[in-house]
């Protein structure tokens, strides 16, 4: 199986039993690349980020991810194609280019109405 990414919501007192469950769902061989970030405006929301090889159940809050490592950029495929939209006049064209630096250190999210989240974040210490 191809290395999957996948993106945990949590909150900053929660962290250690996230990245326990983390590992117990899909094995600590498993699981690679752990990071944890904080949203810069609600320090305590909290996302655990990493790869999985292995295939089975996901946690509740999980979503895959995708990143540009350039910019360090996180991003749903739901927002990347709101964020494309919003951009290019309400129209999805798939060819169209993103300048990801504008985007450093965030991870973009979708939300109800699909609209574009753009959420800075910063990386914590593990």
């Amino acid at each position: 199986m191809k290395a999957q990414l996948l993106c945990t919501f949590t909150y900053l007192d929660a962290i250690s039993i996230c990245l326990d469950d983390i590992y117990k769902t899909h094995g600590v061989q498993n699981v690679t690349n752990v990071k944890s970030y904080s949203y810069i405006e609600t320090p305590n929301n909290v996302v655990c980020i990493y790869n999985i090889s292995s295939e089975g159940s996901r946690m509740k809050d999980t979503i895959s991810i995708n990143r540009k490592k350039e910019s360090n950029t996180f991003y749903s495929i739901n927002a990347l194609n709101s964020l494309i939209k919003s951009l290019n006049n309400g129209v999805l064209d798939k060819t169209y280019r993103i300048e990801w630096s504008i985007y450093k250190d965030m991870i973009l999210l979708s939300d109800a109405n699909y609209n574009c989240r753009l959420i800075k974040i910063q990386e914590l210490s593990q």
